[in-house]
């Protein structure tokens, strides 16, 4: 049974009431959150800030029943219901954070089913407990409503034409120095990354392999989107454009230029310096930046390609060896980090 299907069609059928049990029973044992519907409230027909309100009461009734649960059942049936490696992990936390946990368990996605039993099971006082609860999610809840408003005010048409707007505002103020200049931080990219990342294996080889990796990453997921979305470049659609280069007609969304430069930005900063790190994502958000500039890219592309940059850069601060090991590549892998 797909849960999210039915938590779907019990907001669209009973609007708040759906809310409040999918609140209610995510908050002790189903893994349904409510935030996406809070966002979505209006696609739904209701307000988001009374589906915030309405999730908190919920979430709060269904964390002291979690936190009842959790008193009267003890360990054996949480471990049962999710493994004692929650267990562990549960008592680590509350011996780091204590009552604050509750908090910032409430605000995080931290699982807060496993939050409220464990409350029960270590006997915090059930009335500080309600308190974390409503401080830790109602302002998540609420946070969640306002940009459930600014999504009801924008429809795509909106979104269009901001995207428009931006492409026009940047790519109409130009003159012959920006013209040189952002001309060259465009097309000086692949040679950057290029010889960065070659620079980066010699030096330091995990490194290097982890960052060709998530370039490589980036690459697979830039052209899946690229031709799944199929949207044409600003010059083939638009008129006045300033263009500087031109780049056929591969699909715009998302800016490759942009994704790997803020991959190897990212990258930069987590795993080797903070000082070139900073460089280098300055570097990216101009590079961002001329995309829009030379007439190739329109602005939401190089939002896309910064967000997926810094998810791909993301990836090696993480350790892969298990995934490398996985493909089958321990030898290998085994003589890289002797060698390094």
């Amino acid at each position: 049974m797909d849960l999210y299907a039915v938590a779907t069609e019990m907001v669209k059928n009973y609007g708040y009431i759906g809310i409040f049990i999918i609140s209610f029973t995510e908050a002790f044992i189903q893994p349904i959150p409510p935030d996406i519907f809070i966002i979505s409230a209006p696609f739904f027909g209701l307000n988001p800030i009374i589906s915030a309100i309405v999730a908190s009461i919920g979430t709060t009734l269904g964390g002291l029943f979690g936190y009842y649960l959790g008193y009267k059942l003890g360990h054996p049936i949480f471990v049962k219901l999710f493994g004692e490696k929650y267990l562990q992990k549960g008592e680590e936390f509350f011996n780091k954070y204590g009552v604050y946990g509750i908090v910032l368990a409430g605000f995080t996605p931290i699982p807060y089913k496993v939050v409220a039993w464990l409350s029960g099971i270590f006997e915090i006082r059930a009335l500080i407990f309600t308190i974390a609860t409503v401080v830790g999610r109602a302002p998540r809840f609420l946070i969640e409503a306002f940009f459930g408003n600014i999504l009801s005010n924008f429809s795509i048409n909106k979104l269009y034409n901001l995207n428009i707007y931006l492409f026009y505002l940047i790519n109409s103020h130009y003159n012959h120095i920006l013209d040189i200049i952002m001309l060259l931080i465009s097309k000086t990219v692949y040679p950057i990354v290029f010889i960065t990342t070659t620079l980066i294996y010699l030096k330091n080889r995990k490194l290097g392999l982890k960052l060709a990796f998530s370039l490589f990453l980036a690459v697979l997921i830039i052209f899946s989107l690229k031709y799944l979305i199929n949207e044409p470049r600003p010059y083939i659609v638009l008129e006045n454009v300033h263009l500087l280069c031109f780049e056929g007609n591969e699909p715009s969304f998302p800016s490759g230029h942009t994704t790997y430069a803020f991959t190897l930005a990212t990258s930069l900063l987590l795993n080797y310096s903070k000082k070139i790190g900073l460089l280098f994502l300055i570097w990216a958000i101009f590079v961002g930046y001329s995309r829009v500039y030379v007439g190739v890219h329109y602005s939401f592309d190089v939002i896309g390609g910064l967000i997926i940059g810094i998810f791909c850069g993301y990836l090696t601060k993480l350790n892969i060896e298990k995934f490398i090991e996985r493909l089958k590549l321990i030898d290998i892998w085994r003589k890289i980090k002797k060698k390094s």
